[in-house]
């Protein structure tokens, strides 16, 4: 398996494989999140209709002056048949909600211990935040999406952040965290450069 340049996206890589196997996705296909979900028990509530269902204080939180600060979650109480209900911020883009979406399914991948439920001044219930998990849990879930073996022959390609966010239907915010995060931000300037000056010439 061809393995990303940093040390800490070599180790998510194989569970990132693991999950695009689960969901039955050649490496030139896009993982769809959606479908992967029904793999691992989750039942997914996007759009504003998500959050009729909490308590009135914490909808009306969560709408307005909060709307900006949550991603999603997962009730860590099983549903009657046995899945789990996850919610997605309805303010947030498809895209952005991919991403969200693969780390919640990355968190039981990894059978991550649940967050806590503590309360914060306004009575809101809020999940203890772990940070070695989320970031493991975020790290596996971008590889899914974008995974090194086709994302390292692009950046050789010279593909823009742009083009490469249109490539694998992810945000450019993703495209830009996966060349950090593996180590790649020397090749992608270098390759940057190198587009740049060619278009440059063919200008002339």
């Amino acid at each position: 398996m061809l393995l990303p340049f940093s040390q800490i996206a070599k180790g998510w890589e194989p569970f990132a494989f693991d999950l695009r196997k689960v969901a039955r996705v050649s490496l030139l296909e896009n993982l769809d999140p959606w479908k992967l979900a029904l793999e691992f028990g989750l039942h997914i509530l996007d759009g504003l209709a998500a959050l009729e269902c909490l308590p009135s204080e914490v909808r009306a939180h969560l709408k307005g002056p909060g709307k900006h600060d949550w991603s999603g979650g997962v009730h860590p109480d099983p549903l009657n048949d046995g899945t789990l209900l996850c919610i997605l911020n309805p303010f947030h883009s498809r895209r952005r909600n991919k991403v969200t979406l693969m780390e919640e399914i990355s968190h039981i991948l990894m059978d991550h211990v649940p967050s806590g439920v503590s309360y914060d001044m306004n009575g809101l219930r809020l999940r203890d935040y772990h940070e070695n998990q989320e970031k493991e849990a975020y790290g596996i879930g971008s590889a899914a999406l974008i995974p090194w073996q086709t994302f390292l022959p692009a950046l050789k390609a010279s593909k823009s952040i742009e083009e490469l966010s249109e490539m694998y239907d992810v945000t450019t915010d993703l495209v830009q965290y996966r060349i950090k995060i593996t180590a790649a931000s020397n090749l992608y300037k270098a390759r940057e450069r190198a587009r740049r000056c060619a278009q440059r010439n063919m200008r002339r």
